[in-house]
Order: C-alpha cells, then sequence, then structure tokens
C-alpha cells in the first residue's frame, strides 16, 4: 500500500513549477525530501495532501484516484503539517490537539481519545502547556503543539493495520536540538509501527541519519532519488546546491568546505 505519484506536473499560467514526477510513499517507510529554495518541496507536499490538483498525471492513495478522495475521507488517513501555521484566534493548546482528533475520528469516545492525547503530550512533553492559549507560546513551543495535532489525528498506540500517513513540511524548523531530535526520533518510531511519512528536510545530515529514502528536487524535477548515502555524493551535491562538500561514510557527515 502506498500513495503513488505518476508522472505528475504543475503549472501555473506558464511557469512550470513542477514536472513529470513520479514515486512513491510506502507503508513503515520514511521519504525524505530535500533541494535548495524554490525547487518545489513545498507545491509537492501540498499536492500529495490534496490542497490541489496537478495539471497532469495522477496521484493514487493505495490505487485510489486522490480527486475521488473527499476531503474528510481523507483525514482519516492522512495527516499534513505545514510550515507555517497562522492561527489567528485564541485557541488553548488543548483545542488546537483536539482539532487533530475531530478531524481523524471524532470525539465519540471521550475517555479513548483522552488517553490518546494524554499520551501523545507526554510523549512530546508539553502536559505544562496543555491549557495555555497558543498565542503565548515560543515559535518552538507553537511547532511541537502542531506536531502533536498532526501526529494524533492518524496515531495509532501499537501498529498501524490500515494505511495511514504523515506529512510534514520542515517540522524542526523552530526547534532547539533536543526537540528536533524529539520530533524525529517519534515520527521514525511510528514509521517502525507501519505508519508512511513524508519530510522535507533542511538539514541533508538529519535527512541521511532518519530518512529511509530521499527524493531531491532542483528546479521542479527529480535531480535525484534512492537511498541516502547513494545520492548524497559529492558531484550530485554540488551540481544541485552549487557547493563542494565532502561526505564522510562512517560515521555519515557531509561538510562544506
Amino acid at each position: 500500500m502506498s500513495v503513488a505519484f505518476k508522472n505528475i506536473s504543475l503549472s501555473y499560467k506558464e511557469k512550470v513549477i513542477l514536472e513529470d514526477i513520479s514515486f512513491c510513499i510506502s507503508r513503515g517507510e520514511l521519504l525524505g525530501i530535500v533541494g535548495p529554495n524554490g525547487s518545489g518541496k513545498t507545491t509537492l507536499m501540498k499536492l500529495v495532501a490534496g490542497d490541489f490538483m496537478p495539471s497532469k498525471g495522477v496521484i493514487k492513495y493505495d490505487d485510489k484516484d486522490l480527486k475521488r478522495v473527499s476531503l474528510l475521507e481523507r483525514a482519516k488517513y492522512r495527516s499534513v503539517m505545514s510550515q507555517s501555521q497562522n492561527i489567528i484566534f485564541d485557541f488553548t493548546v488543548k483545542e488546537i490537539i483536539q482539532m487533530g482528533v475531530i478531524g481523524g475520528y471524532g470525539l465519540k469516545n471521550e475517555k479513548e481519545v483522552a488517553k490518546k492525547i494524554q499520551h501523545i503530550i507526554k510523549l512530546l512533553d508539553i502536559e505544562k502547556l496543555f491549557f495555555r492559549s497558543i498565542q503565548t507560546l515560543s515559535g518552538g513551543e507553537q511547532q511541537l503543539v502542531h506536531f502533536a495535532r498532526a501526529l494524533i489525528q492518524i496515531w495509532e498506540m501499537s501498529h498501524y493495520e490500515t494505511s495511514k500517513y504523515i506529512f510534514l513540511d520542515e517540522p524542526t524548523s523552530n526547534l532547539d536540538l533536543k526537540q528536533e531530535v524529539k520530533i524525529l526520533d517519534i515520527t521514525k518510531n511510528e514509521v517502525k509501527k507501519g505508519l508512511g511519512a513524508m519530510v522535507i528536510f533542511h538539514d541533508l545530515n538529519l535527512t541521511a541519519h532518519y530518512a529511509d529514502k530521499v527524493l531531491m528536487l532542483s528546479k521542479g524535477k527529480i535531480a535525484a532519488m534512492g537511498n541516502p548515502s547513494d545520492i548524497f555524493t559529492p558531484d550530485t551535491l554540488e551540481a544541485v546546491y552549487g557547493l563542494k562538500v565532502k561526505v564522510l561514510k562512517k560515521p555519515f557527515r557531509i561538510f562544506h568546505f
């Protein structure tokens, strides 16, 4: 089971934004998306989330055309954490996280839902923030709350019996090192339980450590795709990023010089 992109292209007016993109997001796999600014990473995330449809090609969720999947149905098996979250109302952290619950499976069994929420906020160490206004939190604290909302929407305690996916656009951008590792460790653990994940990374070393496979974009096209150790080479990185780098294999590290 997978989310499959087949020959996807997207144009706006006469500008080509993405061109001939094909790949899969599989259950039990973390796919890392990397590339320079303006290469089409966030646009790709919006397409896979169903925010808008491609100009050409087809996106399939477990062999079902995304065009035929309603927003309500999508919310039951895929969650999205965008790069920026604009919350203009004075919601509490509890209310923000409950939005994920309502989107995924509703509040029918309140005791069971409460257990799930308590587990997630303890996992992220944000219990002390639970009744605070989202507007009073730091950028990093807000990032953790939005990750909690995205995670609980599709979260299963032990194993993902059905196909579920999480899409994260630079989820660690406002976090300190400890929080950064926490979010990526949690995501990787959910992947081991059978969740499919697509994560846009800024840091190539973090990508190499956490991603099972990597898709590298450049100017709206796939520049490389495969295992991190195979595609993170000095020649490929210089061609895509315009920087000379050294790549150490054990432990895997990328250095600019």
